[in-house]
């Protein structure tokens, strides 16, 4: 069976899937089980997920092995979102929800190759510094961290770092 990531709409069935995986995932990963669930409520709530939905700046990449969802991804390529990027023409890679180091890739290649279409220059990558998996992965493919200071007001126990690759021709 071969795997693929493909955009996708946010419907109830595919909301109400991505909100229950987001729930387990995070709260695998995170330190504190509750904090990781906290983290998915508040990012990605089957309410959250039909906001973005009206956003045509955010777009969600789910890998599909025959029909089954297994991975996700957001991308957001909002101005004012990346504003603070060193690049003419950011996106950014967020709220990565994954099984294993091969989807992240089939997402992160897909996204890649979505970013050289659309003329982005870089494409970055937030994560939390405990998700090991999702940096080797990362670093594996040349992307690099770098330092950003967001404009957060939230307060969070659990600290994001930054990675990225500057997309081949489009400088």
């Amino acid at each position: 069976m071969s795997k693929k990531a493909q955009f996708v709409v946010i419907i109830m069935e595919t909301a109400s899937w991505m909100e229950s995986e987001a729930k387990k995932f995070y709260s695998n990963l995170f330190p504190s089980s509750a904090d990781g669930e906290k983290y998915a409520a508040e990012k990605l709530s089957i309410p959250q997920l039909f906001k973005i939905q009206n956003d045509f700046s955010i777009e969600i990449l789910m890998v599909y092995e025959e029909e089954t969802p297994s991975s996700f991804i957001q991308l957001n390529s909002s101005r004012i979102f990346n504003e603070n990027i060193d690049a003419e023409k950011p996106i950014c890679v967020e709220h990565i929800v994954y099984t294993d180091a091969e989807e992240i890739l089939l997402l992160i290649n897909r996204a890649e190759v979505i970013a050289m279409q659309r003329k982005h220059d870089l494409i970055w990558v937030k994560l939390f510094e405990f998700d090991v998996i999702l940096q080797e992965a990362l670093a594996s493919i040349g992307y690099t961290n770098f330092d950003f200071e967001e404009n957060n007001s939230e307060e969070r126990n659990q600290k994001q770092i930054y990675l990225r690759k500057e997309i081949s021709g489009n400088k």
